[in-house]
């Protein structure tokens, strides 16, 4: 196909038009847009008789550079919107925590602890454990902590 510089002028709307409307599709990652901006510019280029080699360079060389400026933003909000450590239940688990009740051996059964200022229910894969016990928290089962004795001391 043998294009004149007046046929490249679409042709850049449409790549332009393509990868534009393409990032609607293609959500949260900014991989498109950048070229499509690019391919915008090498368009305007091409209306004002720019060489065709000028276009590919400003389209490759631009969108290159967009696409890395829009990257390190794109993972930068996207690590901003991780949990902070420290966040959500799994925080508490390997805590210590203080016995207010005995935690009976039967799993069905729970007891309560007490882990920093706050109170849970917890129950034992292990055995009872009595109140006043020093306790590590093994993990999480719905709105209960399985626990573990242990002989250091816990948050009271």
């Amino acid at each position: 196909m043998d294009a004149t510089p007046d046929t490249w002028r679409w042709i850049w709307l449409t790549i332009a038009a393509v990868l534009i409307t393409g990032e609607m599709f293609v959500v949260g990652t900014f991989i498109l847009i950048p070229f499509g901006l690019s391919a915008s510019v090498a368009m305007v280029m091409a209306f004002f008789g720019a060489p065709l080699l000028i276009d590919w360079i400003v389209f490759v060389g631009l969108g290159s550079l967009l696409f890395s400026i829009f990257w390190k933003k794109s993972r930068a909000s996207m690590a901003a919107m991780k949990s902070p450590p420290g966040a959500g239940h799994d925080r508490l688990i390997g805590v210590l925590g203080r016995t207010l009740e005995t935690i009976p051996a039967d799993p069905a059964e729970s007891g309560l602890i007490k882990v920093g200022g706050e109170e849970w229910r917890a129950i034992s894969d292990v055995g009872p454990i009595s109140s006043g016990s020093t306790v590590e928290i093994m993990e999480i089962r719905g709105t209960r902590v399985v626990v573990r004795a242990t002989s250091e001391q816990g948050s009271k």
